[in-house]
């Protein structure tokens, strides 16, 4: 799958970092010749994300990118930045017919997403990648981000004196750091976030086909905790049926599980009953000798996943 926000020219580089840019928090994973230097986790006390962009949430932004950035002082680094899915939707439309020119595709791209958002057309960046045909149905990867949170994030980076080599969804880095064992069989991947999950589904092709993308409330107390795992494996387990059974001769054969490990254990308990086998837990690494917190933490697995795969993958 191809870029969306991304830099192409890629030089070699010794260092590399990713940070993952949250709700509330943002972490940052900077590593060394494939091994952990620093890892940082900062809150962000004006939520990014919900409503306008204002300078109270701008200016959050930088001083936790500054405060993490500290580490990348003096350090040509490549730094790859992911942002949470509930930021960049992504879809997979399937077209009759493929338009002609990338301004064509643009245009649709537009009224598809404003249509699906409930918003003008004029507010929204969107990219999109042919991802070539399934029988007469032409496959078009589409992303579409809030145009004013886009510069807001891109603004705050500029400030804080880093320029990323990529700015791109969670999902795209996840499922390209992951292409070389995903595409083997067709499949699905729970993502699990601090504040949102997303479920990827891909065919025997190894093209993404749907991204489903959720916010994650808060439930509290543990039985609570416990009830919502519940919840997110059964919209998961509705979306990949729903998938399957939408056409002849698509299947499922693998299902995955990414990213904090607490909540990533527990779900891989309640699939367990559920798969004809276990799901496959996938976390990008090295995790070993990362210092806290910890590698399966919070947004510190997706960070860690964007520092060590370019968005551009296969």
């Amino acid at each position: 799958m191809s870029p969306s926000w991304t830099r192409a020219w890629r030089p070699s580089v010794s260092c590399r970092a990713g940070i993952a840019v949250g709700r509330r928090q943002l972490t940052a994973v900077l590593l060394h010749e494939g091994q952990p230097l620093d890892v940082q986790a900062q809150p962000l006390p004006v939520p990014l994300f919900e409503g306008v962009p204002t300078l109270a949430a701008e200016d959050a932004l930088v001083r936790a990118l500054q405060t993490v950035g500290a580490s990348l002082a003096g350090r040509y680094a490549a730094v790859h930045v992911a942002l949470p899915d509930f930021a960049l939707r992504s879809t997979v439309f399937e077209l009759d017919q493929l338009p002609g020119s990338v301004r064509l595709r643009q245009a649709l791209l537009r009224w598809r997403f404003a249509q699906e958002w409930l918003r003008g057309e004029d507010s929204l960046e969107c990219r999109g990648q042919d991802l070539g045909q399934d029988g007469a149905r032409h496959l078009l990867f589409g992303q579409a981000g809030d145009g004013a949170w886009l510069a807001c994030v891109r603004r705050a980076l500029a400030r804080a004196d880093i320029g990323p080599w990529s700015l791109n969804a969670a999902a795209v880095y996840r499922f390209n750091g992951f292409h070389d064992t995903l595409r083997a069989t067709p499949g699905a991947l729970l993502a699990l976030d601090p504040e949102g999950w997303s479920l990827l589904i891909w065919d025997a092709q190894g093209r993404l086909r749907q991204v489903l993308t959720r916010l994650r409330a808060d439930p509290g107390e543990s039985a609570a905790h416990a009830a919502a795992l519940t919840a997110i494996a059964d919209e998961a387990e509705r979306a990949v049926l729903a998938y399957v059974q939408a056409q002849g001769g698509r299947r499922i054969d693998r299902f995955y599980l990414s990213g904090e490990h607490v909540g990533i254990a527990a779900l891989g308990q309640i699939f367990q009953a559920r798969l004809r086998e276990p799901a496959r837990l996938l976390q990008a690494g090295p995790a070993g000798g990362m210092n806290a917190p910890d590698a399966s933490v919070g947004l510190v697995p997706l960070a860690l996943l964007a520092a060590t795969t370019d968005a551009a993958g296969a």
